[in-house]
């Protein structure tokens, strides 16, 4: 939410912002672009559209559009036919590619790939080079003024009927990636131009032979510009080639620069800004294998403001770029050409005369806005202006505007499109031109969750705010998951899913077969979703409740790809941590206004979904961007918020399927259960339940056990796991507080001097930097620091931790001089291999079950602990009986204290103790799973909490003969 002046908006006119009739009819005519995963059927009709319009157009800004148009969808074209003809290769870790073993295994995938007839290849390669010929043409000129489309004609008519021409129905059916250049990345053609002429500068000479070697995809686009610049500036020998870095190039591409090499070729490798440059050093590498000489390369790309020393390991002379501030939209985003630009679309206003009077950028980045170019990649440029405005008759008044890139042609013009069908939602807009979209900015004086409108109404506008979009922004029902060349949305979940798995064999190439289950999930409303609907992103007008950042977060080739509005419904009971009674108020508010009956079916999956994304993008944040201590913190706070509701989601979907019918009660036997690897592990990267200890909980409660917790967690997540499951109670903390869900009563078990110290101590650790602090526990302390994980094959491909960080204890050395030098002697810490735990010296987990034993039931209750940690032996000391998972490390020091351990690990374990307790065998009573009516996302979910408690040799073999099984090693 923009805040970077706090100011009421005071005596502002009504005067309607309109955009201006010109562009409303310009824009309808691309309806089609609010999905921009066509396929290449698709974007040979958009094309041909295009180029029947390009007679008929107005000459300037229109004219223009229609052929920025005609180069995208002309180079997306070249992209997939040069995608197509590669074909598919092995995904291989580049020092497993480089060995003997690796270069058989790639070149016989390869072959094995290529079955697409010699005759069909040489007919799209000729294809391929007369729509590059008559691009050039349109290119030269086209692009670059505005001249009349009439002396195009001729080409244009050769240009329709090659798309006239029979495309193989492999081809017509794949789906074309998104280039972020001219998308997300605010880059133009005249940056590409910029470049050439940068080149141009230091090699004159036009005889000199030259090979551009575009790095698909964004490479694709601007060799094409490129080759039409170089031609219309008098170069003699162009040639274009184009490969996949990742994928490396295939036999004949290798022949082909080889060739290129021999005949003395100056190679220009060209491609969108890079992250880190590993993608050029590879470009170079295969460059020089096939026999291009250091010197005669040239890297043209242009440096992004985030990553300004991507090239500084790069030899000299090597690369050749274009610094941000050169940017071509960077000029656009002068208070002058700004001004000019607001003058021309608030003169029909009666606004007689338009002055900028401040201006700023401002960096869309958690929530917070600072001066400077965009710290993130892909951030687009924003920049907000103060405008006096002065009407004919004289009188002035002031008010906010701010110009933001949205991509280049039909790739920008979605957010044009969804502020015209949301008005009611979002601020005002009043134009967009040369990819950048000109609207009203509403300055708050307070935050928008303080305008006034109490937390219903705030449900019931999102409510309508999301069956607006499911109502007005309806895609294809052909339009249905896994038809985007990116779906990191169902990727990220079925990476999740997939640890179900377990082993380091079988959770990878089970991945395949998840997404496949996941593709078929039905959504009977694809809609162009919202994807943001955190707190941050609703200002407050007077009008009520408006949408910030309504676009760009839902299709793109960094974004989810999903089309389910049960996801922003999700993502809305994330973000302002609704309960169930508003929860169930924003579904049916959203079902009355949008008629989509079977939302709630479909919301669980799009919770799990919504949680490990964000997740996920808050660690991308906190290790992507340049961040102080208090944006780290946020970013942390936002992580563990995502964490919590996953936690306390898959808990309630759990605790469904094993709750008692009848409300808890305090009577014997008591049964203290461990939490972390006794009831949860984490299996999808965050805690979790498995079948096993589902059936465990249903098996205690039908026979009569008061099940309690007895846990290192916090006192929030033994109230929510009570809730959840219908449990009597817990001790939370480690001994430090009990909580009687029966009466709805807790108590401390640490005094206030304990207290105090604790405090003290929070306070210490919270000025160290890169210090994270749990701030759920108030009665003890979890900290740790987040490192980067190894980026190892290994640690790649085995993540069963959601996002880039691992929390990691912090330095025993600093911990104890803390303690010491504030004298805390009323505690004690103890080093976990994730944490730094402080507690009290004087409670255990021996002691919280005495005290809610006591409480409760009396001292002679009989009492049954199971535990798996050296934590857990003071609970085991102190109860009638103690039990313990194949899993404990110290089996010696639990047997001596009586306890019994089981053979089988984690839940199964739980299952076993409990099995023996209740004896289900002799009484023929089980807890068995036994669902109601579920949705497939549902029961996907309560597979995979079966396959979590199995042994996988079966699972192995039967993914071996599954061809499915091996989509994930394919490129």
């Amino acid at each position: 939410m923009l805040m970077l002046e706090r100011q009421a908006i005071i005596g502002r006119s009504t005067v309607a912002l309109d955009p201006l009739p010109a562009e409303t009819k310009f824009y309808s005519a691309y309806d089609w672009c609010l999905d921009p995963h066509l396929t290449v059927g698709e974007a040979s009709e958009r094309l041909a559209a295009e180029l029947d319009r390009l007679g008929d157009v107005e000459p300037g800004w229109q004219a223009r559009d229609v052929a920025t148009n005609i180069y995208l969808l002309s180079c997306s074209l070249l992209n997939g036919v040069d995608e197509y003809l590669r074909g598919h290769t092995l995904r291989l870790p580049p020092q497993l590619a480089k060995t003997r073993l690796g270069r058989l295994a790639l070149r016989t995938t390869d072959r094995a790939a290529q079955k697409i007839p010699l005759r069909h290849k040489n007919e799209l390669r000729r294809w391929s080079e007369e729509w590059q010929n008559g691009l050039d043409i349109l290119l030269a000129d086209l692009m670059r003024s505005d001249s009349d489309a009439a002396p195009f004609a001729g080409v244009v008519g050769k240009l329709s009927a090659l798309l006239r021409r029979r495309l193989p129905s492999g081809l017509r059916d794949a789906r074309l990636g998104i280039p972020s250049a001219f998308n997300r990345l605010d880059l133009t053609p005249d940056d590409v131009f910029e470049l050439g002429r940068q080149f141009m500068r230091e090699s004159a000479d036009r005889s000199q032979p030259v090979l551009v070697l575009g790095l698909r995809t964004a490479g694709t686009y601007f060799s094409a510009l490129l080759c039409s610049f170089f031609k219309a500036e008098g170069y003699s020998r162009i040639a274009a080639l184009t490969v996949q870095p990742k994928k490396g190039p295939s036999e004949r591409e290798r022949r082909q620069l080889s060739e290129y090499a021999r005949k003395g070729f100056t190679l220009v490798i060209v491609d969108d800004p890079p992250n880190s440059g590993g993608t050029i050093v590879l470009a170079v590498d295969i460059a020089r294998q096939a026999g291009f000489d250091l010197s005669s390369i040239r890297v043209l790309v242009p440096t992004h403001p985030a990553t300004p020393g991507w090239a500084a390991m790069l030899p000299d002379g090597l690369v050749i770029t274009l610094e941000p501030e050169r940017w071509r939209k960077q000029q656009l985003l002068d208070p002058r050409i700004v001004q000019a630009r607001l003058a021309e679309y608030l003169a029909p206003r009666g606004f007689a005369d338009v002055q900028i009077l401040d201006s700023w950028w401002a960096e869309e980045l958690d929530g917070s806005q600072q001066h400077g170019a965009s710290g993130k990649r892909g951030a687009t440029l924003k920049r907000i202006f103060k405008v006096q405005l002065q009407a004919a008759q004289g009188d002035r008044e002031v008010r906010h505007f701010v110009a933001k890139g949205v991509g280049l042609g039909y790739l920008g013009y979605p957010a044009f499109l969804v502020a015209q069908r949301l008005s009611e939602f979002v601020a005002p807009v009043l134009g967009l031109r040369d990819g950048i979209l000109y609207s009203e900015w509403l300055p708050q004086k307070q935050a928008a969750t303080d305008v006034g409108l109490n937390r219903d109404s705030w449900i019931d506008r999102m409510a309508c705010y999301v069956a607006a979009r499911t109502r007005l922004m309806a895609l294809p029902k052909s339009r249905v998951a896994g038809k985007a060349v990116h779906e990191n949305g169902w990727t990220l979940l079925a990476e999740a899913f997939g640890r179900a798995y377990g082993s380091f064999v079988l959770d990878v190439p089970m991945r395949s077969l998840i997404q496949q289950r996941l593709y078929q999930l039905h959504c009977p409303y694809p809609t162009l979703i919202d994807g943001n609907m955190e707190a941050g992103k609703w200002i407050g007008d007077r009008t009520g409740l408006l949408k910030t950042g309504y676009y760009g977060h839902g299709l793109g080739k960094t974004l989810l790809n999903s089309v389910d509005p049960a996801y922003d419904l999700a993502d809305a009971i994330l973000s302002f941590e609704l309960s169930p009674d508003e929860e169930d108020r924003l579904l049916r508010r959203y079902v009355e206004h949008s008629g989509d009956a079977s939302v709630a079916d479909r919301l669980f999956i799009n919770k799990l979904l919504a949680g490990l994304w964000a997740m996920e993008t808050a660690q991308e944040n906190l290790f992507s961007v340049v961040q102080c201590g208090k944006q780290q913190q946020e970013q942390h706070r936002r992580f563990l918020g995502a964490w919590d509701f996953l936690t306390v989601q898959t808990a309630q979907f759990c605790g469904a399927r094993c709750r008692p019918s009848r409300a808890a009660s305090w009577h014997s036997p008591l049964v203290f259960l461990d939490i972390d690897g006794v009831l949860d592990r984490r299996i999808f990267g965050y805690p979790s339940t498995t079948a096993a200890g589902i059936e465990a909980l249903s098996l205690l409660s039908k026979h009569g056990c008061s099940v309690a917790l007895n846990t290192a967690r916090s006192v929030y997540e033994v109230k929510d796991y009570c809730e959840a499951y219908g449990l009597a109670g817990g001790v939370a903390e480690s001994g430090a507080y009990l909580w009687d869900a029966v009466a709805g009563h807790g108590l401390p078990l640490i005094d206030q001097n304990t207290l105090v110290q604790l405090d003290e101590l929070r306070r210490a650790l919270r000025q160290l930097p890169g210090v994270f602090l749990d701030e759920r526990h108030r009665y003890s302390i979890r900290a740790y620091m987040i490192e980067k994980k190894p980026q190892s094959l290994l640690s790649r491909m085995r993540r069963f931790t959601v996002g880039q960080g691992v929390p990691v204890p912090l330095p025993t050395l600093i911990v104890r001089d803390l303690i010491t030098t504030l004298r805390l002697d009323r505690l004690c810490f103890r080093q976990t291999t994730s944490d730094t735990t402080v507690v009290a010296k004087d409670v255990d987990k021996g002691t919280g079950l005495a005290a809610l034993r006591d409480r409760v039931l009396g001292p002679d209750a009989e009492t049954i602990a199971i535990g798996d940690t050296e934590a857990d032996l003071p609970m085991f000391r102190t109860a009638t009986r103690s039990f313990a998972p194949a899993q404990i490390r110290c089996k010696r020091e639990a047997r001596l204290l009586g306890c019994t351990v089981s053979r089988h690990s984690y839940q199964r374990g739980l299952l076993d103790i409990v099995g023996a307790l209740v004896d289900r065998k002799a009484d023929g009573c089980d807890g068995r799973i036994e669902p109601a009516d579920q949705s497939d996302g549902e029961r996907l979910f309560l597979d995979l909490l079966r396959v979590a408690d199995r042994l996988q040799a079966r699972a192995l073999v039967g993914a071996l003969f599954n061809r499915a099984t091996f989509r994930i090693f394919i490129r």
